[in-house]
């Protein structure tokens, strides 16, 4: 019985990934809104002297600096210039919605509203830290020197990881993780614990 109904959850989690996509596909300009606003004040406080302003697009995030650009020549713009602006897509970082959300709503869990309204606080913070990698990696390589040498700002290199890990793994790393530590104490976990005991004694 147990198999059977572990073998249920894994159809559940599938059939939901085709309902949970969709659904993230026609309403992630919303979804992503929360993870906007946390990177907006990320970046306005990490980079006070290089992020003017950010700008909220449907399916994005515009990203407004001090710097301008005159001649080929990046420097700080004038009261009457307009800023370089980079625009984020925020689908990169927030393709994880779903598929946590597909993992959660397959799995037989107490109080499931609540877990999983945590759980998207957690992948919204996360959603916007991926949204600073992705600002920073833009800085370095059109603003160059003059960003870098800004205080607080890693090395090229960290900036490199951190956008790829944030594009890469974090979007399917995160909900993967979160869903674990959001399982301990269900039917599904005691399951899962049974089965590697069972193991270690064979």
């Amino acid at each position: 019985m147990r198999d059977i109904a572990f073998r249920q959850q894994i159809l559940t989690t599938l059939l939901l990934l085709g309902i949970t996509f969709g659904l993230w596909m026609a309403a992630e300009p919303l979804l992503a809104t929360p993870a906007k606003w946390l990177a907006h004040f990320l970046l306005t406080f990490w980079l006070p002297n290089v992020i003017e302003t950010t700008i909220f697009e449907p399916g994005a995030l515009l990203v407004v600096t001090n710097f301008t650009e005159v001649d080929g020549i990046i420097r700080m713009a004038m009261s009457d210039e307009e800023g370089l602006a980079f625009r984020l897509n925020t689908r990169l970082v927030s393709y994880g919605l779903p598929f946590y959300a597909a993992l959660l709503w397959g799995s037989r869990i107490d109080k499931p509203f609540n877990t999983f309204a945590w759980g998207l606080f957690v992948l919204w913070a996360a959603m916007a830290l991926g949204l600073a990698a992705m600002t920073a990696k833009d800085l370095m390589l059109v603003i160059g020197q003059p960003f870098l040498a800004t205080p607080w700002v890693p090395p090229p290199p960290v900036i490199a990881v951190s956008y790829q890990f944030s594009v890469l793994l974090m979007p399917t790393l995160a909900p993967v993780l979160l869903w674990v530590f959001q399982l301990r104490d269900s039917p599904l976990w005691k399951h899962l614990e049974s089965q590697l005991e069972g193991s270690a004694r064979e």
